[in-house]
This record gives structure tokens, sequence and C-alpha cells, in this order.
């Protein structure tokens, strides 16, 4: 089966259950539901596939966790990359602080809370540094917070993107 298949098989499999009941060809069936979900697609506005293409476009990245976190640095959501690098799934991780990612050493310290201060004060903050998995090994990240402001400028959440370093990236 084509990897534009592979994504709708529960879908296909009930066509195809149908079409031999009828005694039809099961052929080109993954044609037509791929052409219903492209016909939805279709009938959005401009603004709707946008912001539709813009959502599976942070969804899919892998080489980057990008997560989007409120004002107290809860975590609203989560993508591919963050779930590859941190290795929480979305539903295990959402709702979840993100200091959780920081060595004990440097949450004693305070540092997620400076990060956030910083980024509320400059409009971003770096950070390289040792993080945390959830199976509890020790990565070096380079991290980049970034304050979202509302139309009153109001910080009103934050950014988050975290890239894993190789050994020869450490500075």
């Amino acid at each position: 089966m084509g990897k534009s298949c592979q994504r709708f098989i529960g879908i296909i499999l009930m066509f195809v259950v149908l079409a031999n009941m009828h005694g039809t060809m099961i052929a080109g069936k993954c044609w037509i539901v791929e052409y219903n979900l492209q016909l939805k697609f279709r009938r959005m506005d401009k603004k709707e596939q946008l912001e539709h293409l813009h959502r599976k476009m942070i969804d899919e990245i892998q080489d980057y966790a990008i997560i989007l976190m409120d004002t107290d640095g809860t975590i609203l959501t989560w993508n591919k990359g963050a779930e590859t690098i941190k290795g929480y799934k979305a539903d295990e991780i959402i709702g979840q602080n993100f200091n959780i990612f920081y060595l004990p050493k440097d949450r004693q310290e305070g540092l997620p809370g400076k990060l956030l201060e910083m980024a509320v004060k400059e409009g971003r903050a770096k950070h390289v540094g040792r993080r945390v998995r959830k199976d509890g090994t020790i990565f070096w990240g380079s991290i980049l917070i970034t304050a979202i402001h509302d139309e009153d400028n109001n910080v009103v959440g934050f950014t988050k993107l975290t890239r894993e370093l190789r050994d020869n990236e450490i500075e």
C-alpha cells in the first residue's frame, strides 16, 4: 500500500468491506478517500487552510521541540520533535510545568523562572544547558523562549524551542 494510503487505513478498510458486500471492485478506494479529505480541505476558506497548514507544520517538525506555554510555564501544546527529544507523549506532558525538563539544581536556583522573566523583559531568553528526559537521562540542549504578546503588548504566553546538541556543538 502506498504512503498516501497508509494514513487512511481505518477508513479504507470500511470502504473495502462495503465494496466486497456489493461485489464491486476495491481498486481505487484509497483515491476516493484521499479525494474526499482534499475536498474538505478545499472547502475551508484561505484563513482556515493557512491555520491548518501552520499547525501541521509545527506538529510535524522532528528536530526541534516546539512548545506553547501559558504565562506560568504550563505546557499547552507539544509537537513530534518534543516527543522525540524529551520522551513524553503529548497526553503525558500537557498541563505540566516546563520546569520538569531542568535538573533539580537548576530548579532550586530558579533557572526556569529566571528564563521566563528574561523573556518578558527582553522578548526572548536563550540558554544552553543540561536537560532531563522522561527516562531520567541527561542531554545538552539549546533553548529559546519567546514571549507572546496580545494587542495591548501584555505577555499572554511563551513559545519554547529546544534543540538537542551533539557533543561537537557544546560550547
